[in-house]
């Protein structure tokens, strides 16, 4: 993102050049020039005055690159009242576009281009300052992060360098989740998106200059259009896809490089002044808007992203108005955008690796220190790393053969870190507690996101004639139970058959649809369906156990969802467009949805019961205990806390990792309590709350015993813990 942007932060006239649009490329010096298309490349360099000038420095790109980074760390610092900040990665994508897809497109035309020296601009004005932070993040992982999270840094890093990361991130990490705050290298996505899109915008641009030179523009503008639409659709259906991968991101660049293009084509457009004041006026507006508007669970990018791209598009074009060179060509913000690229990336990993210390509860005043931090690191890199690469005179092939042996230092690095498993032998005691948290995650008889009907394998669903079964069905913390619950029903003389899918609430007749997971509504009705029939054609099956994370349908929030009748998800199967419902018609749906459930099993013969949610907490509790097992972060947390007076853990002691913590309270968690117990009594059935066996008091509820994990993270229980919180199971001896 950043990086292809500062092609424009060089000092000099021929480098200028080649930063905001060259009708010149690659003329700095007779040394750069090397021995690729030397004739073609004297004669691009005789190209008209007015052509050149119209491609000069322009510090007001500069300025809105400004505006961009500026939005964007302070966005991930926390600051309130910018919630749509993340949007300036849209506006770098478009200056992006401009500056690099107009250089590709002026060499292109004047038969000048060469792939190699094309890259070999990209490499050295992009990864010296990159490898100097990706290295910065290994001594720190080395120093600051346990065993498990050292692994999963190194799997970011293999993908980062290889301009992947935005795919990986796909797969691992939604964005606006609270827990992608944690990972320091979660800014590199947009690196491999801009990555992505110029290994492709040469061959396809060179492929239309020797077929049909005139369908440039027309080509571009056409795909811009289908890559806009295949976002606005696909947020329906994936929506972190559409957030991450290039060919949905692909025409917010395009659209840069179809204004290079236009105007490398044509004579500059001319407006009347005050119509150019008022179009700038409104771009500006149009970028700063979504800065207010715009928050972490607005459906993004697709049409949302519209403005800020059109925004900067227009001020681009605009360079003579006021705005350009009354606001965005002043000194301070020409400076900030120079130097855009590597605050870029050093704020990131800061302020994660802050906020893994103190357990995600980062003080706002500390983010801020953080960022000014992230931005005197920035000016030195900007003065002593990439400057410096950038007046190489390295020949291509060479200066690329570098690069790649550092790149591949690097992959081995992150596979031995990945191969190792995080170094474990750094912090062996933090290692073994860490070991169990990957059972949960990977149980197979929890069915998984592209499935839609039970798990029935033996090793999930054995029910064996000789035997009654016990059957658990719910969600995630449901299959969180499953290890605690198999025990106890296998020492009473039942077989166990774990039915469960994360993210679907145990109902008929209403469906948990959640709009960050469009997808997952009909599977889930389809989910619940199949186990009911399944559970309710089991003779065998005796004891039903509805467990789930009950209150998640009652949030009514873009990130845990509500409920829809199963005529309403019929009618529009697509969440992400559904309306919120009231509290009063979704609790009154969940009160028929749950009888529905339980008179159904009971009239096939069921014993029903349900278990109430385990108690959560506002913040992870590995994290503590990482922080309290890892020496430096320990000393950076206490320290932190103490300048801040925050205690992560809701403990006004001084213990980073007591072992227990304040319980998370919210009214939906208050209303699914109040439900379970009403059905309880008006059905009949039993209930269990395993907040006894976890909870010394309503205000410390333990998430560990001793070394032992009783949570693998906030909200759902280890297999020590399950076993736990269903000590007071009163499951009688099967006969």
């Amino acid at each position: 993102m950043l990086r292809d942007s500062l092609f424009s932060s060089h000092c000099s006239p021929s480098q200028s050049s080649l930063r905001n649009g060259p009708s010149k490329p690659l003329v700095s010096s007779p040394t750069e020039r090397g021995p690729v298309s030397v004739t073609v490349i004297h004669t691009a360099a005789a190209a008209t005055s007015s052509s050149a000038a119209r491609h000069a420095y322009r510090p007001d790109i500069d300025g809105l690159r400004a505006i961009a980074i500026l939005s964007v760390v302070l966005h991930h610092a926390g600051v309130p009242f910018l919630p749509g900040g993340f949007t300036g990665v849209d506006i770098f994508f478009v200056i992006s576009g401009y500056l690099i897809g107009g250089h590709i497109y002026a060499n292109i035309r004047d038969r000048s281009f060469s792939y190699l020296r094309f890259y070999q601009h990209r490499a050295r004005r992009i990864l010296p300052a990159f490898y100097i932070v990706l290295l910065f993040t290994f001594a720190a992982a080395l120093v600051l992060l346990s065993p498990a999270e050292t692994r999963t840094l190194a799997r970011d890093a293999f993908a980062a360098t290889l301009s992947a990361s935005n795919i990986s991130f796909w797969r691992f990490a939604n964005y606006f989740d609270a827990r992608s705050s944690l990972q320091p290298l979660l800014m590199t996505w947009s690196l491999g998106v801009e990555e992505q899109f110029y290994l492709v915008i040469p061959l396809l641009m060179a492929l239309l200059a020797r077929l049909r030179p005139r369908f440039i523009l027309p080509a571009i503008l056409i795909a811009c259009v289908l890559s806009l639409l295949l976002a606005q659709l696909d947020l329906g259906i994936v929506p972190m896809r559409a957030f991450y991968l290039l060919p949905h991101r692909a025409w917010e660049l395009g659209i840069g490089v179809a204004l290079a293009v236009f105007k490398l084509d044509r004579r500059p457009m001319r407006l009347p002044p005050p119509l150019m004041h008022f179009s700038a006026c409104a771009g500006l507006a149009l970028i700063l808007a979504p800065f207010i508007l715009l928050t972490p669970h607005s459906a993004f990018p697709g049409l949302a992203a519209l403005p800020s791209v059109v925004g900067a598009a227009i001020l681009i074009a605009l360079p003579t108005s006021i705005v350009n060179r009354r606001l965005l060509a002043l000194a301070p913000m020409v400076f900030v955008g120079r130097i855009s690229y590597s605050w870029y990336l050093w704020h990131w990993p800061l302020l994660a690796f802050l906020r893994i210390a103190t357990a995600d509860s980062l003080a706002l005043p500390i983010a801020l220190l953080a960022v000014a931090l992230a931005f005197v690191l920035s000016v030195l890199s900007w003065r002593f790393v990439e400057q410096p690469f950038r007046r190489s005179t390295t020949p291509p092939a060479p200066l690329l053969q570098r690069y790649a042996a550092v790149s591949l230092a690097i992959l081995a690095i992150c596979s031995a870190l990945w191969i190792s498993d995080g170094f474990p032998q750094r912090f062996p005691t933090l290692a073994a507690i860490e070991a169990p948290t990957t059972a949960l995650k990977a149980d197979p008889c929890s069915a998984g996101s592209h499935q839609d009907t039970p798990n029935l394998s033996p090793s999930c669903y054995p029910s064996p004639a000789a035997l009654p079964a016990v059957a658990l069905w719910g969600d995630s913390h449901a299959t969180a139970l499953a290890p605690g619950l198999r025990t106890f029903a296998n020492a009473r003389g039942y077989a166990f058959d774990e039915i469960t899918k994360n993210g679907c609430t145990p109902l008929i007749g209403a469906t948990h649809t959640i709009p960050r997971i469009p997808s997952l509504a009909v599977a889930c009705r389809h989910f619940n369906h199949a186990a009911f029939s399944v559970i309710q054609s089991d003779s065998h099956i005796r004891i039903v156990v509805l467990a789930a994370s009950w209150s998640a349908p009652l949030e009514r929030t873009w990130m845990d969802g509500w409920l829809a009748s199963d005529s309403s998800l019929e009618a529009a199967p697509n969440s992400a467009t559904a309306s919120v419902p009231t509290a009063e018609s979704n609790l009154r749906l969940y009160r028929a949805a749950l009888a529905a459930i339980v008179h159904g099993l009971q009239a096939a013969g069921k014993q029903v019961v349900l278990v109430q949610d385990a108690p959560s907490f506002a913040v992870d509790p590995l994290l503590l205990i990482s922080t309290a097992h890892i020496p430096a972060r320990r000393a950076i947390a206490l320290a932190l806390n103490h300048a801040s007076g925050s205690h992560p853990n809701g403990d006004p002691g001084p213990s980073i990792d007591p072992g227990y913590a304040l319980p998370e309270s919210s009214p939906a968690i208050t209303d699914s309590i109040a439900l379970l117990q009403q059905a309880s009594q008006q059905l009949s059935i039993q209930l269990l709350d395993p907040k006894p066996a976890l909870c010394l008091t309503p205000a410390q509820c333990a998430y560990r015993d001793g070394d032992t994990l009783l949570y693998i993270d906030t909200t759902h229980l280890s297999a020590a813990g399950s076993r736990r919180a269903l000590t007071s199971f009163p499951l009688p001896a099967a006969r």
